[in-house]
């Protein structure tokens, strides 16, 4: 099984109407706490983008609030299909700027996908491996590490520790799913 962008992104971002006001979509961002909009048409289909920083930008060159969020919108997006694989999406965020990408399927915006959502599913990638392989090898632990009496190596566990939530969506995957999903975000590292 390979994780897709289905998997990992977050369903149901934010949207706006195409004739929905400045002020309108300043306020929708604030009570939601997002960094952007989308702005789509009466259909639902996807125009473009409307971000914090470009209604801020607005608010500064003290522009009319009442005018359509159309006048600040950007076009220039790239967006993602839900059924692309983790490693391919990888890349394009290693080679953009963006912090987020729209997810996109038949014209209508489905999901969001962030670069810390890529990260957090790489670790728990990572961990599944650790995990599985955990048990294959023995190794020869130096006296000075602590270790349990079968001479496996204990786990520090640091007072502070905390778990990091799983994305939503992200789907458990087994020792053998996951083998091509780490081989392919290994060889991203390479590249």
């Amino acid at each position: 099984m390979q994780v897709t962008v289905r998997d990992l992104m977050t369903s149901q971002p934010l949207t706006v109407r195409e004739l929905v006001t400045v002020e309108e979509a300043t306020r929708k961002i604030l009570e939601r706490a997002v960094c952007e909009v989308y702005v789509v048409d009466k259909d639902g289909r996807l125009l473009g983008t409307v971000s914090d920083f470009a209604l801020l930008k607005a608010r500064i060159i003290q522009a009319d609030s009442q005018e359509p969020v159309t006048r600040f919108m950007s076009r220039n997006m790239v967006l993602l299909n839900p059924d692309m694989r983790l490693d391919e999406v990888a890349g394009y965020f290693r080679e953009s700027c963006y912090p987020r990408l729209a997810v996109v399927e038949g014209g209508r915006v489905v999901g969001q996908l962030s670069r810390r959502d890529i990260l957090r599913a790489m670790v728990v990638i990572e961990e599944i491996a650790m995990a599985s392989t955990k048990d294959e090898f023995e190794t020869a632990v130096p006296s000075s590490v602590p270790s349990s009496e079968d001479g496996r190596i204990r786990r520090l566990e640091s007072p502070t520790a905390t778990v990091l939530p799983e994305p939503a969506g992200l789907r458990s995957v087994s020792e053998s799913d996951n083998a091509d999903t780490i081989r392919s975000m290994s060889s991203l590292a390479t590249r």
